[in-house]
């Protein structure tokens, strides 16, 4: 090693003798791209409370995600995608491991004299008139930052969600974790999450890095930046006005709501997404002209949608229908093919995609699978069941989705909901009495897995005064 120091130092010193400089350069950059061919930058971006069906490049009407669309059209697109869970800790625990959340454990909820956790849990919260405590990321469960942090990785997160909070242990592996929890009425904007995300890369752009970037915009309260504010919801006559606020109300009345106030609302979280994807746009453009796209991956997706009042119910964590699960996704980079996709897949397949992408093997025993071959080669993704579950409040709901099907369970109460997302992607028509064997395998598979997957709780996390205020100011607690 010393003499090749040596000899490289010494052909450094006679090209700039003879004036070299420009190939000197040359050879440091094609050394430096060389090192991002084995260990390629990634940037993993994730919107909260993003649903798919809400931006134009999946058939929404409404202009909501110009720079998006223009995007994704040299990018890998799939059009089914599903989230494992309906809300951020659950959602983003699975994203990081590649497991269910009955298995990673983040945000397992269990309540305080839980006798399954073998003890009394300080530092809980009152959610929705029930005391509960969260789980934390199982600490013997490896992490995706962790992984790329141990083979050399830069790793560093910009985050905006209190259920993010590194009490959670959501927070491994990130050598940087920029952490600003946001609340409903004070929110750290778009346009500074890129700010400070681009300024990260700039700084270590030389190295191998993972980058996470996490927009909660899109979360309440729904309350646009010019230019954006007031681009959907001017002309629709409304007892709302901007900003739509107050969660637990707009949740108590959903189901009586008059049909302009509905439209008001989904107006207004309509106009968060298209500051959302300027300011998406922007990373991108900014990403691009630091090489990122050429040489390394972009991966884009949400942790979860929103419903609005598609089944007489607002905002999430409480169901298992798509408007909650059905995400976006989109992956670019280097040896990416382009085009859609129309396998059924599934957040789990974030981490063992990206580790693949990066040359690294994909652990065994995990639920999620390697999208990198069907990205690369144009290899079939094979057709597996996707699972989802851990509500945030209300009784537990899973789902198993066979790709048309999909089935609801209540595990409380033994409810069987069917459905055939191909005919009704809404989800109205119930099929569990017309087809009853579909319902049966379906309800048979979802029982094992579940029962494989659930460990003991991991260590419940105490949340802090500060991180309960937070909270709260999102809408979920009392």
């Amino acid at each position: 090693m010393q003499e090749r120091g040596r000899t490289f130092g010494g052909r450094a010193r006679r090209l700039l003798a003879a004036g070299g400089l420009s190939l000197l350069l040359g050879m440091i950059g094609c050394q430096w791209i060389a090192g991002l061919r084995a260990r390629p930058p990634i940037v993993l971006v994730v919107i909260d409370t993003l649903r798919a069906d809400h931006l134009g490049l999946y058939g929404y009407k409404r202009p909501t995600s110009p720079r998006l669309d223009a995007w994704s059209k040299g990018a890998a697109v799939f059009d089914r995608a599903f989230s494992a869970s309906p809300w951020t800790l659950t959602s983003f625990g699975s994203i990081y491991t590649g497991l269910l959340p009955s298995r990673h454990g983040a945000g397992v909820l269990v309540s305080p004299t839980d006798a399954s956790a073998g003890r009394t849990v300080a530092g809980s919260m009152v959610l929705l008139g029930s005391p509960k405590s969260f789980g934390g990321l199982d600490p013997s469960v490896p992490t995706l930052p962790e992984t790329l942090a141990a083979k050399g990785y830069a790793t560093a997160a910009v985050i905006d969600n209190p259920f993010l909070h590194p009490l959670f242990g959501i927070a491994r592996g990130f050598q940087s974790y920029d952490y600003v929890p946001g609340g409903n009425e004070s929110i750290r904007r778009a346009d500074v999450v890129v700010d400070k995300a681009l300024s990260w890369v700039e700084a270590h752009r030389a190295q191998p890095f993972f980058l996470m970037v996490h927009f909660i915009d899109p979360h309440m309260n729904y309350d646009a930046p010019p230019p954006f504010r007031g681009r959907f919801t001017g002309g629709i006559a409304s007892r709302v006005s901007l900003p739509v606020r107050d969660a637990r109300l707009i949740r108590q009345l959903a189901p009586t709501l008059p049909a302009a106030d509905r439209a008001f609302i989904t107006a207004a979280y309509d106009e968060e997404i298209a500051f959302v994807d300027d300011q998406v746009g922007r990373l991108l453009e900014g990403l691009g002209k630091l090489g990122v796209p050429q040489h390394g991956l972009i991966v884009i997706t949400a942790d979860h949608g929103e419903e609005l009042f598609d089944h007489d119910g607002f905002e999430h964590g409480h169901s298992v229908y798509d408007e909650l699960l059905h995400v976006p996704l989109l992956i670019e980079g280097k040896g990416v093919r382009p085009g859609r996709r129309q396998a059924a897949v599934s957040l789990v397949d974030v981490a063992p995609t990206v580790l693949a992408a990066a040359g690294l093997p994909v652990p065994e025993g995990i639920a999620g699978v390697s999208l990198w071959p069907a990205l690369t080669t144009g290899a079939t993704v094979p057709q597996r069941d996707l699972f989802a579950e851990r509500l945030l409040y209300g009784k537990e709901q899973k789902a198993v989705i066979h790709w048309p099907y999909k089935l609801i369970l209540g595990p409380d109460d033994g409810e069987q909901r069917l459905f055939n997302l191909l005919e009704d992607a809404g989800e109205h028509n119930d099929r569990a009495i017309a087809e009853p064997a579909e319902a049966r395998s379906l309800a048979q598979e979802a029982e094992r897995v579940f029962a494989a997957a659930n460990v003991a709780p991991p260590p419940t996390a105490a949340i802090d005064s500060a991180t309960r205020e937070k909270l709260r100011a999102l809408g979920y607690g009392d």
